[in-house]
């Protein structure tokens, strides 16, 4: 048996678990709750949420659509570019 002076200290253990979060489904869940519930809510703030869920649903197609705009636009002037600089 050998002795130590100095001992190492154990690994450190962690109890953590993730929590798996959905936010297409809480978003379906939302839109079911206020399609079912009282129409005594108040109807300006249904229209922002509704105005803000259509503004998230859209914002997406806008980027995307900018995004491939942008690629063709960027390879039409390297095609003009190349077509200048070594077929004329």
């Amino acid at each position: 048996m050998a002795l130590t002076f100095f001992k190492t200290p154990k690994n450190k253990q962690y109890n953590y678990k993730p929590v798996y979060w959905n936010k297409e489904k809480e978003e379906r869940d939302k839109r079911l709750k206020s399609a079912f519930e009282d129409t005594s809510k108040d109807y300006s703030e249904a229209l922002r949420e509704r105005m803000e869920l259509r503004w998230r649903r859209n914002s997406g197609n806008r980027a995307r659509r900018d995004s491939k705009l942008r690629f063709f636009g960027v390879l039409a002037v390297i095609f003009f570019l190349f077509y200048y600089i070594f077929l004329r």
